[in-house]
């Protein structure tokens, strides 16, 4: 991290919202959301020095909910690729297997590439069905992928353009969240499929109603690599624009689950760390002081969508 960009990123908080445009649309009609906390984690890894967490802003032209300011490509992809290759490597996640469901409901057949495929379990269990494919910026995580029969590539998004082939559906789950320029990031997506081919992406719902709670104390703005947030909303508004036809959408909760006193006791913890970080993190064990705030597996704050392109 360079001094310039920590100068930059440490000045948010009186960033004038006036001077601060959508990175989707280009509108200044913008609602301040407040302050994000600095995190000390990335990509599954803690950090020596904490990022600054800058400030969200929510768009009302497009309905479109963004960090500002945000750090350069290469800042980023720097710590992408010291990133640890298990951070996406959970097993039976919810995600996966709602863009599987998807995949098979609505794709008999053909190719599929999954676009930021960590380690490969997404389309690992379709690799009998499909013909399977990835890109993948982590070379650890990749080499797992092709161990588990999905063929790597590409290692990044900005490749997309230049693959030499198009495939019956491209897939993305939690990358979207990623990149600075959601519209741009989805165009690519489509380039990359087949004329009637199938689009599937989850990601947070910025629209969910316990974001909107906490504002920019919610647990998933909270991850530093987590920079641009959209919503089923924000797909319907541009899907003209895109070409596209919305197939389904589904919202979850996105795990792990708890009884209905464990939900009411983390609400209660949401809001003490939306009044108080330094707060919420004294009353936690010391064990936990750098993890991610509360706020995982209490209401539908995910979805997955799927796209046609016409």
């Amino acid at each position: 991290m360079t001094a310039k960009e920590n100068i930059l990123a440490s000045g948010i908080a009186a960033a004038d919202a006036r001077a601060v445009r959508c990175r989707s649309c280009g509108g200044s009609d913008l609602t301040l959301e407040g302050v994000i906390p600095d995190a000390r984690l990335f990509a599954g890894r803690q950090l020596a020095a904490p990022l600054a967490g800058g400030s969200l802003y929510r768009c009302r032209d497009c309905s479109f909910l963004f960090r500002y300011p945000i750090y350069s490509q290469a800042t980023y992809d720097k710590l992408y690729r010291e990133g640890g290759s298990e951070t996406w490597d959970e097993t039976d996640r919810i995600d996966h297997q709602l863009v599987r469901a998807m995949l098979l409901d609505h794709l008999d057949k053909g190719s599929v590439i999954d676009v930021g495929c960590g380690s490969g379990r997404l389309l690992m269990p379709l690799a009998s069905r499909y013909a399977t494919y990835g890109i993948e910026i982590n070379e650890q995580a990749a080499r797992i992928a092709q161990d588990r029969q999905v063929r790597v590539i590409a290692k990044d998004i900005g490749q997309i353009p230049l693959l030499e082939r198009v495939f019956n559906a491209v897939v993305c789950c939690d990358v979207i969240e990623h990149l600075p320029d959601p519209l741009k990031f989805t165009r690519a997506l489509l380039s990359a499929a087949a004329s009637g081919g199938l689009v599937v992406i989850s990601t947070a719902n910025a629209d969910a109603w316990s974001w909107r709670l906490v504002g920019s104390r919610f647990w998933y703005c909270y991850l530093p690599e987590h920079i641009s947030f959209v919503s089923p909303d924000w797909f319907k508004r541009n899907a003209q624009a895109l070409g596209v036809q919305v197939l389904a959408v589904k919202e979850y909760v996105y795990s792990p689950h708890f009884s209905v006193l464990g939900k009411a006791l983390r609400l209660v913890l949401m809001a003490l760390f939306r009044m108080s970080p330094v707060l919420y993190y004294k009353l936690l064990p010391k064990s936990r002081q750098r993890n991610i705030p509360v706020g995982r597996g209490i209401t539908r704050d995910h979805f997955v969508i799927a796209l046609r392109k016409l």
